[in-house]
């Protein structure tokens, strides 16, 4: 048989026993949440380093016409093609930097006509690319760096070297992006 032992506390000595556990447990849970919510703010500072847009209705836009897909099927791919090309882009801020850009309007190279069978895009000097936005760039504090309006367009854009656009945007819009790109590096400078 084994022996067993039995340990009795007085009633006062168990509640403060109880409470030195209570108050350890609430040290800790506190230091936790105070290094979680630093973590959380830290996070959320780097979340938010980059470049936001803000569209407009496409539809409202100057030319954004599909050619030979639907309408809303087509602005979707535009929207994720730009948004992907811009937080590509937002690396080259400064840690901290954010540039948020309401798009206000956007035409995109060439004019859609009607081919023998569907619509197609037809590029050609006279429908060049335009695109404008207004921007604000702050930093990590939220004070304003640079702001203003940016109304681009390329009128050149059929005789630019073909090898830029192949090579790096796959997704197309070659002609948009690559004003964006000059715009940027001219307006805010590589960092």
């Amino acid at each position: 048989m084994g022996a067993t032992a039995e340990i009795r506390l007085s009633g006062g000595f168990m509640k403060s026993y109880q409470r030195v556990i209570v108050s350890a447990i609430g040290v800790l849970a506190l230091s936790w949440g105070t290094a979680s919510m630093a973590n959380s703010d830290k996070e959320s500072k780097q979340s938010q380093a980059g470049i936001q847009v803000e569209w407009s209705d496409f539809n409202d836009y100057r030319d954004v016409r599909a050619a030979s897909e639907p309408r809303g099927t087509f602005h979707k791919r535009v929207k994720k093609s730009f948004e992907k090309f811009f937080k590509e882009y937002s690396n080259e801020l400064p840690e901290g930097q954010m540039l948020s850009i309401k798009i206000l309007d956007l035409d995109l190279a060439g004019h859609v006509e009607l081919g023998s069978t569907r619509d197609i895009r037809v590029m050609k000097d006279i429908h060049f690319p335009r695109m404008e936005f207004s921007y604000i760039l702050t930093d990590d504090q939220g004070a304003v760096l640079k702001e203003g309006e940016a109304n681009l367009k390329d009128m050149n854009y059929l005789h630019q070297d073909r090898a830029w656009k192949r090579a790096r945007y796959k997704e197309g819009f070659y002609y948009e992006k690559r004003m964006f790109r000059e715009w940027f590096e001219e307006t805010l400078g590589k960092s």
